[in-house]
């Protein structure tokens, strides 16, 4: 599997930035993109027909379709990553995938449901391909393989799992909804329960039963993903990014991160600035 492009966008709402993002366009033979979107409301158009846009869906675009999201629908900020990639001929592995998408093609099927995790998995894999080592990129595609089998096999049906909607909690669904508004703010695991009018310690073990992590982790993983937007897209000073994101000191924002991503944000940051690249790749969609 070849990743041709991908793109991290954060809190799209307007302006030039949705009408770069947002253009009607398709891609060649062969090439296809997912859209995995983690926050915002809209409409993604697919050919003729229109896609609802909310939080942790995917959608799968095939060769040649033509795709747009709509600037008149966009009505809340939207946050996405897209990996545009192809499959390699005469391998059984990504034969296989192609087979399971052309499956959900065939079933009618546009939109499969994310999980709050996956967000992470697609931030390396996005940071992992940007890279210019040649075995960072092979790791890119290997994640990639890896996060498609997990959505595909799950509309399949392959593996017993239960429903989206039997698997949600409702004060675990409150609580990532608080994080995603409020990720510049300074929130623990105590205040997020007094929000939900919970214990700390049963909101704790709900949020691990159903994310597999603790809420002050996820909060924190967030923080750095939206940190990590901000530092290729401006010249905000390390400092100015890590006091955005109500981090202590530069120093504690650098070795946060750097546990998050294997970066710190200077490398990071060079990722996508050195051979005189823009701060925006050129995206997808």
């Amino acid at each position: 599997m070849r990743i041709k492009d991908a793109v991290y966008v954060y809190r799209l709402i307007g302006g030039e930035r949705l009408a770069w993002h947002g253009r009607y366009h398709a891609h060649g033979a062969g090439e296809y993109e997912f859209h995995y979107f983690m926050e915002g409301q809209g409409a993604l158009l697919i050919n003729r027909a229109k896609y609802v846009i909310d939080s942790n869906i995917i959608y799968f675009v095939q060769p040649r379709e033509f795709h747009s999201i709509l600037p008149e629908a966009v009505e809340k900020p939207i946050s996405y990553y897209a990996v545009l990639f192809t499959p390699e001929p005469e391998n059984s592995v990504d034969e296989e995938i192609v087979a399971l998408m052309e499956h959900l093609w065939h079933a009618r099927s546009r939109v499969l449901p994310g999980d709050a995790k996956d967000r992470f998995f697609l931030e390396d894999l996005y940071r992992l391909s940007k890279a210019a080592s040649e075995c960072s990129r092979k790791a890119a595609e290997h994640a990639l393989i890896r996060i498609l089998y997990c959505w595909l096999d799950q509309f399949k049906g392959v593996r017993a799992i239960r429903s989206t909607r039997e698997t949600k909690n409702e004060h675990v669904e409150r609580a990532l909804a608080l994080m995603r508004k409020r990720v510049r703010e300074k929130l623990s695991s105590d205040d997020l329960a007094g929000m939900l009018g919970i214990s700390e310690e049963y909101f704790i073990r709900l949020f691990r039963r159903q994310l597999g992590m603790s809420p002050f982790q996820y909060f924190t993983r967030l923080k750095i993903e939206a940190a990590s937007a901000v530092l290729v897209d401006n010249q905000l000073s390390i400092s100015d990014v890590a006091s955005r994101f109500g981090f202590e000191n530069p120093f504690h924002f650098t070795k946060v991160f750097k546990k998050c991503t294997g970066l710190s944000p200077r490398e990071y940051r060079k990722i996508f600035f050195e051979a005189g690249k823009p701060p925006q790749t050129p995206p997808l969609a």
